[in-house]
């Protein structure tokens, strides 16, 4: 991949939505990188969002094609709906921009495998958002898992109680497919892949959406080493250790424990939540993006690669979930 010759990468948004502030605020916070400019069908929303992280200067884009034509825009952020992905992520890599697209990166398989090969014959970057890992803790665990400071691995968990009302739910859709991707790909990057997977979900306080409002999600590694996912938009975890999103990890010479609950801000249910964790897992993926893999040529700490296999996880789990069988073997 070509590296960057900016000291200043430019970047741009396609999408104004809620996703967006927090890249907005990754963007801001990193030195190296400045907003360029906004696309979004939503003109007031785009140009609001601009010019609050991106400055005087920052740019309202009337269509894609004017975007990808800009060439002060060297990175783009895919911050759209789903659906939308693949045909805005091929785009830009065609117009030779860089892409950091948000997860789920696509809703097939065979999408992802376009996206890969549609990056490596432009020889530009096409980064899935898989946020979580970008937090400082988390290299840290990772870093410490593969020196084996920790013996052999045991466990894996990993929690996730934050209560969604129905209507903010009703953006996000299935919990397995929208939201435990998180979980999957933070297993991929911590010990790699599993060997099978069971699941189960349940609708609680849900009144007119269909899809789970709570899933758990059970793999077993090579190693026979158990992980437990667990994701549940129904409630939140108010007790004296809330697992609002907890990740632990046991092995036969210690362990590792992390919460986005060791530090917080009231945030008026802002996009945030207050959990600093959260809005750090961004920063520090613009920072990664930005830094070493385009100025350094470095690999991100997540590639399509892991987002097929994080798909391949989370389709297997669906089927275990909606047939009620027991564990499936995965088929990489």
């Amino acid at each position: 991949m070509m590296k960057t010759k900016l000291a200043q990468v430019g970047s741009a948004f396609v999408g104004a939505g809620i996703v967006a502030e927090m890249h907005g605020r990754a963007v801001k916070r990193n030195p190296t990188s400045r907003l360029i400019g906004v696309y979004d069908k939503r003109k007031k929303a785009a140009t609001d969002l601009a010019k609050k992280f991106g400055g005087r200067t920052a740019k309202y884009y009337r269509s894609l094609d004017e975007l990808v034509a800009d060439p002060d825009v060297e990175l783009v952020h895919v911050l759209t709906p789903l659906p939308t992905h693949l045909e805005f992520a091929l785009k830009c890599l065609a117009a030779g921009k860089h892409v950091l697209i948000e997860k789920p990166v696509a809703q097939e398989v065979s999408d992802l495998k376009t996206l890969k090969a549609a990056a490596a014959a432009a020889d530009r970057l096409c980064v899935p958002a898989h946020n979580y890992i970008y937090a400082p803790s988390i290299q840290r665990a990772k870093r410490l898992i593969d020196e084996g400071k920790l013996g052999e691995i045991t466990g894996f968990w990993m929690m996730f109680n934050i209560y969604h009302s129905e209507a903010v739910a009703a953006k996000y859709g299935s919990v397995l497919r929208e939201t435990c991707v998180h979980h999957v790909y933070s297993l991929l990057y911590l010990l790699g892949r599993p060997a099978t997977v069971t699941a189960m979900k349940s609708h609680l306080h849900y009144k007119k959406l269909e899809v789970e409002d709570q899933a758990a999600i059970m793999l077993q590694m090579p190693n026979s080493a158990i992980a437990n996912l667990w994701c549940s938009f129904a409630v939140d975890d108010p007790t004296s250790d809330p697992w609002t999103v907890l990740y632990k990890v046991l092995g036969t010479k210690g362990g590792i424990s992390y919460s986005w609950n060791e530090a917080i801000y009231e945030d008026n249910r802002g996009p945030a939540w207050g959990l600093t964790c959260y809005e750090d897992g961004f920063a520090g993926e613009v920072d990664y993006v930005v830094n070493r893999c385009l100025a350094n040529g470095e690999p991100p700490l997540s590639t399509l690669d892991d987002a097929i296999d994080a798909l391949k996880i989370i389709q297997t789990a669906e089927r275990a979930a909606d047939g009620n069988s027991g564990a499936l073997k995965i088929r990489f």
